[in-house]
């Protein structure tokens, strides 16, 4: 009997052995697979990949954004309590629609191109002062305001012709206001010009017979021209014709006719002459060609 106890007695050290290992070996898969899932999670927020074209701006927990650093494309380890945000720095274009009011109050629509980017120099003030959603909080709503102030000068027609200079003083006015923002417009474009479309039938009839009269106008110049031409000309014959008359003596123009009858009759051609039968005794000469 003693021995049976002793060996039952083994038995159940050897069982309760292999159920710590097992235990052990449990514990350690489940803290392997969590420091795994730890590790993988705090990969994405410790090490930050900027791309090309991009910029960083850090955040630190304890002591805020670190605005005396810009964190330039490539890899970059930092602290998983910190945050890095990622800018795109490079010329970007926006399109955006505007409904505006011209100085007679009429409603005109305008679809806008803007070619910004952040101002890289200040990119940790932009990030303090106005955040990664700069583009609608600052580059919108400024363009807007600055085609209204420009819209509001004119009339419907010179909005929608484009004159005196209107999308020039759009961008001076966007750039003015964007640089304290530390963003860089580029340039401001007005792609299409919407008027309701009885005016804007109006104003292009009114375009279509400003060119027809200008048309008309150039054609008028072109017969005065010709006009002044023709009489030019008239005046001209008349000044030979009566130069030419005072010289033209009846003794001058008898010796012309003799020279011309002798002319023919030293011709080749087969003819007939009349001595003194012609006007002023000039010989007839009747004939033709064989």
């Amino acid at each position: 009997m003693a021995d049976l106890d002793d060996d039952y007695a083994e038995l159940e050290l050897e069982r309760e052995s292999r159920q710590q290992r097992l235990l052990h070996g449990t514990m350690a898969v489940l803290l392997s697979l969590a420091l795994t899932m730890a590790g993988i999670l705090l990969w994405k927020r410790m090490v930050i990949s900027i791309e090309s074209g991009e910029a960083g701006v850090l955040y630190s927990f304890f002591s805020g954004t670190d605005q005396g650093n810009i964190y330039s494309e490539g890899v970059h380890l930092i602290w998983p309590w910190n945050t890095m945000h990622v800018y795109d720095v490079r010329l970007q274009t926006r399109e955006q629609e505007y409904s505006l009011l011209t100085n007679g109050g009429l409603p005109v629509k305008l679809k806008v191109a803007i070619r910004y980017q952040p101002d890289i120099r200040m990119l940790p003030l932009l990030h303090v002062a106005v955040g990664p959603n700069y583009v609608e909080k600052v580059v919108f709503p400024e363009t807007e305001a600055a085609l209204r102030r420009a819209v509001g000068q004119y009339g419907p027609e010179e909005v929608y012709t484009s004159h005196r200079g209107f999308l020039e003083s759009v961008v001076v006015s966007s750039l003015s206001k964007m640089e304290n923002r530390y963003i860089l417009i580029d340039d401001v474009l007005v792609k299409s010009v919407d008027l309701p479309a009885t005016v804007r039938d109006a104003i292009e009839r009114k375009l279509a017979l400003h060119e027809e009269d200008k048309a008309f106008q150039y054609r008028l110049s072109i017969e005065q021209k010709e006009a002044d031409r023709k009489r030019i000309e008239a005046q001209g014959i008349q000044t030979y014709q009566q130069i030419i008359g005072k010289s033209l003596t009846p003794d001058l123009l008898r010796w012309q006719g003799v020279q011309a009858t002798r002319d023919l009759a030293t011709s080749a051609n087969a003819k007939t002459v009349v001595i003194g039968a012609g006007k002023d005794g000039l010989p007839i000469i009747l004939g033709g060609d064989r």
